[in-house]
């Protein structure tokens, strides 16, 4: 008893140094912003997308536009159509579980601290060279037990580094070529997104090639997931997981879209509530998607495959609708449905798991509480703008497992609640509210806090506890 509370003591302590340095940093940042009393006219040239590497500061090359800071290194030409960029962020989070993993990881009372450093460089050699470099550090202080694997810490590391080849650059045509370590995205998030709410990003090791032309757009990769290790330049492909897939995009009318794609996941030693084995799988899938005063998100994705001597059957349906309002605080209403299927026979050698692939944490908000494999999900949210640049969403999530024969998932596919033949379908629901407040173009200042009532299954299949809740207030600077 003596030794926990020990532990526990000095984990306070690392906290308290890192919540000094925290506030430190946020008033230093803060102080800086000359623009903070004021609420900031968007600019919609001085962009920092993600991923980082949609920035484009060429419009820098007239000197009448450089008003920031920053712009003296965002674009530094130095020969005829040759330049590069400069850019980096800086990420500051506190995090505090109540009951984490429902009530069945060691507590950290007094949560902990975690910080993410980027810095990159984007090089131009002419109109059809580009070389893209990102070091990545990532850093955590204060959980008790140390840092979760793979998405906590990376001292330092190579997060991307490609080169892109344009082949054909034409006004109404443009195909490139892109090889080396990158990050990659596409569609909707639900299956390719950027691992942003954790500390560590996501990248893979391959080649990817796309190409534009008026309303189309083409993607086709084939990859590696690049592993986590916590030292210094020591992350690597995994030789045992390859990915590749192409997605199409047409625009049909002004704010509509619809996507076509075909996905592709080899990995040895998989682990479902079956069982592990290897596992070979394929995704079809469309979406038809519009944004605007209306905005809906319709998105429909079967799975094949072999898990080991059976065979994948596997489906998830999505439907998104939602409606802004014009008026005070200028409201909008959406409501989420979402249903992935779970295995129905533990018998059988077939699996009917759901693989959600590289799916975007807002499934199940900022926590990352619970992934969309064997889940249905009914979520209503209302979004509020008091100012311009300020934002409150606050949310109401219920779920189910949609099989009672498998258990549940994380947002990775892991396996957090096995089913141990625990029947009921009841999963649990989750309020949830997130402010986010932009500052000025480069900070901006969040917090999110979720509150969980777990259903009666995980009671009965792991003694869970009953609640669980979340808080994480976080500052980010980019440049």
């Amino acid at each position: 008893m003596r030794g926990r509370v020990s532990i526990v003591r000095g984990a306070g302590l690392k906290c308290y140094r890192a919540a000094c340095s925290f506030f430190l940093v946020a008033s230093a940042v803060l102080a800086a912003s000359p623009a903070m009393a004021q609420t900031p006219t968007p600019d919609p040239a001085r962009r920092y997308p993600l991923p980082t590497y949609d920035e484009n500061w060429q419009f820098l090359s007239d000197p009448s536009q450089r008003t920031d800071r920053w712009d003296v290194v965002k674009y530094m030409r130095f020969a005829d159509g040759m330049f590069a960029s400069f850019g980096g962020e800086a990420r500051e989070t506190y995090e505090r579980f109540g009951n984490q993993d429902f009530g069945l990881s060691v507590p950290s009372p007094n949560g902990y601290f975690l910080q993410r450093y980027l810095l990159h460089a984007d090089i131009h050699l002419g109109s059809h060279l580009r070389l893209w470099t990102e070091l990545n550090s990532s850093f955590e202080n204060g959980r008790v037990g140390g840092p979760q694997p793979v998405v906590d810490v990376d001292k330092l590391d190579l997060h991307q580094g490609f080169v892109e080849l344009g082949l054909i650059q034409r006004a109404r045509v443009s195909v490139s070529v892109r090889t080396g370590r990158q990050e990659i995205a596409v569609g909707s998030g639900r299956l390719y997104a950027l691992r942003e709410g954790p500390n560590v990003p996501l990248s893979f090791d391959g080649v990817r090639a796309t190409a534009q032309t008026g309303a189309w757009r083409i993607d086709a990769w084939a990859a590696r997931p690049v592993t986590t290790t916590p030292g210094i330049f020591d992350d690597s492909s995994q030789r045992q997981f390859s990915v590749w897939g192409a997605y199409v995009t047409r625009t049909v009318l002004e704010h509509a879209s619809v996507d076509a794609y075909y996905l592709g996941w080899d990995l040895q030693n998989a682990s479902f509530d079956k069982g592990v084995a290897n596992e070979l799988r394929h995704t079809v899938g469309a979406r038809l998607w519009r944004n605007g005063l209306w905005a809906y998100d319709f998105e429909g994705m079967y799975q094949f495959g072999r898990f080991g001597a059976g065979d994948i059957r596997a489906w998830r349906v999505v439907a998104e609708a939602s409606r802004g309002f014009a008026g005070r605080w200028n409201p909008r209403v959406r409501i989420d449905f979402d249903v992935a299927s779970g295995d129905r026979n533990r018998s059988s050698p077939n699996l009917g798991t759901f693989n959600s692939f590289f799916q975007s944490g807002e499934y199940s908000g900022r926590a990352q509480l619970l992934g969309p494999s064997n889940s249905i999900r009914l979520e209503p949210t209302l979004t509020l703008a008091p100012r311009r640049n300020v934002s409150v969403s606050t949310g109401w999530g219920f779920y189910w497992r949609e099989s009672e024969q498998d258990g549940l998932y994380g947002i990775p596919g892991n396996l957090i609640i096995p089913s141990n033949g625990v029947p009921g379908h009841y999963e649990g629901s989750r309020p949830i509210v997130e402010v986010a407040w932009t500052v000025n173009p480069h900070l901006s200042v969040h917090l999110d806090y979720i509150f969980v009532f777990n259903g009666r299954f995980e009671e009965r299949s792991v003694d869970a506890t009953t609640t669980e809740s979340y808080i994480s207030p976080w500052i980010t600077y980019r440049f």
